[in-house]
């Protein structure tokens, strides 16, 4: 006979009262549709729960996640952006800095340069309607044209040479 483990009493009729089943009458929903009810709301609450606590966070996290990159992607542009002014501000501290900028932006000319127009005017499209004032829009228009067309015979074109 083999050696039983709890010292040789049998310990089945000690299971068999914790596990018998509870009669019908003692039982917190006697009716089964109710029990279904119950479990399932419960399993309701459960996802709900678990929505809260781990799905929401993680999808905050990667909204985040998100956001944080596109923000580091403009602060490198701005970055670059702050190193060009910087550059610009360290190019014009310097006397050929100052010419050129001015030359570029204000259009300045050393003494005893030219400028030339190396492009020709754009043609003046449409027509003015009659009367005032733009009978007198009209007549300065024509006086200009005249003035650019009497100037052109001295101007060079794109890629030619002085004669």
């Amino acid at each position: 006979m083999a050696k039983r483990h709890n010292g040789g009493v049998n310990s089945r009729p000690l299971t068999r009262e914790l596990t018998r089943p509870v009669p019908r009458d003692s039982r917190l929903f006697q009716r089964r549709s109710t029990r279904i009810i119950i479990l399932v709301a419960g399993a309701i609450l459960v996802l709900i729960v678990g929505l809260v606590l781990f799905a929401f966070p993680i999808r905050d996290y990667f909204t985040q996640h998100q956001s944080i990159t596109r923000t580091e992607a403009e602060f490198a542009a701005l970055e670059d952006a702050n190193e060009q002014i910087q550059a610009d501000i360290q190019r014009l501290e310097t006397p050929s800095g100052i010419k050129e900028a001015a030359r570029r932006e204000l259009g300045y000319l050393l003494p005893g340069e030219r400028r030339l127009a190396l492009l020709d005017l754009p043609a003046v499209t449409g027509t003015l309607p009659t009367g005032w004032p733009y009978n007198v829009v009209g007549a300065i228009l024509a006086v200009r044209s005249s003035t650019v067309t009497a100037n052109r015979p001295g101007m060079l074109g794109p890629l030619q040479a002085n004669p």
